[in-house]
This record gives structure tokens, sequence and C-alpha cells, in this order.
């Protein structure tokens, strides 16, 4: 007991109590990481069918984002926008290469989970694919207004000036 208390002095409290707290967190962290496996079940139809609902949620948010910074642009006015999407999200899985000889064999890397399933383990998810913009705004009759769209817009989203679509709406003023 007597050593456990030179120990306290020597080290002091301050440290020792930041010692152990940083060792609970890393204990919760180290937990918490094992129970967040990747989602890597096999495609089934429901599956597909969230999927969907999720790429129109990443569609739609897409559109808001853009709808809301055109409109905060001086002369472009009251907007609408419209995004389609080339392909749904991709998912690259882990491969294992082994060299035999001379044949080289790739094989894909499986994670087991709870229920003794396996299912491949998946290092990235690419977002889906932006194939096409149309932008209805007020400001949408004036070439300097449009040319600063496309501008904008192809720097956001990667694609080319000819995949974005600038039009004037209804309510616009000439």
């Amino acid at each position: 007991m007597e050593e456990i208390k030179k120990f306290i002095q020597k080290v002091g409290v301050m440290r020792l109590g930041l010692v152990v707290v940083c060792g609970v967190l890393l204990l919760f962290l180290s937990y918490s990481g094992e129970d967040e496996t990747p989602d890597t079940e096999p495609v089934n139809s429901q599956e597909t069918v969230s999927e969907n609902g999720s790429l129109e949620e990443y569609k739609r948010a897409r559109e808001e984002e853009l709808k809301e910074l055109l409109q905060k642009v001086d002369g472009v006015g009251k907007a609408e926008v419209m995004i389609t999407l080339k392909a749904s999200n991709e998912k690259v899985t882990l491969k294992d290469n082994t060299n035999k000889g001379e044949t080289n064999e790739e094989k894909t890397v499986l994670v087991g989970n709870s229920d003794r399933d396996s299912s491949p383990y998946i290092i990235q998810e690419k977002e889906p694919q932006i194939e096409g913009i149309v932008i209805v705004c007020q400001g949408g009759y004036d070439s300097v207004i449009k040319r600063e769209i496309t501008d904008a817009v192809s720097a956001l989203f990667s694609i080319e000036s000819h995949k974005i679509k600038i039009m004037k709406s209804k309510e616009a003023k000439e």
C-alpha cells in the first residue's frame, strides 16, 4: 500500500488520471470499432430497394445543395436543379494476390459475421457518377451568368460543360 502511495506522489495525480482516462478511451474506441463491421451483405431485392432509396436521397441532397448555392449568387435569382445519375454506388472489395509459380491468383477477402455468413470485405465505396445537370433560373437568359454557373457546376461535380444545361425560368425578367 505504501508503494502505491509513493508511486502516486512520484508520478502526480493529474498525470495518473490522464493515463487512466486515455486507457479507458482507448478501450472504448477499440470496443466500438469491433462492432462496426462494414455492411457487406450480398445484394438481394430488399437491399436493392434500400440502395435505390439512398441513391434518391443522395441525388436530392446534391440538388438541394446546388440550388441553395446558386440562389446565393448575384444575378441567378430563384433556381431549380435536376441531376441525373449515370451509375449507382460502387463498392470496391479487398483482393488477395497470391503468386503460385507462373500463375497469379486473385481472391476476394471475405469477412465472417456473428451469423457465420461470409461476405466480401469492402475497402471503399464510390459515390454515384453524375451524368447531367439541368438548372432553371431567373438569370438563365444572361450569357455571363450562364458561363459562371457552368464553370461552378463543372468544378463542383467534375463533369463536362456540355452536360450542363442552363435555362431561363418563366418568371425571368429580360
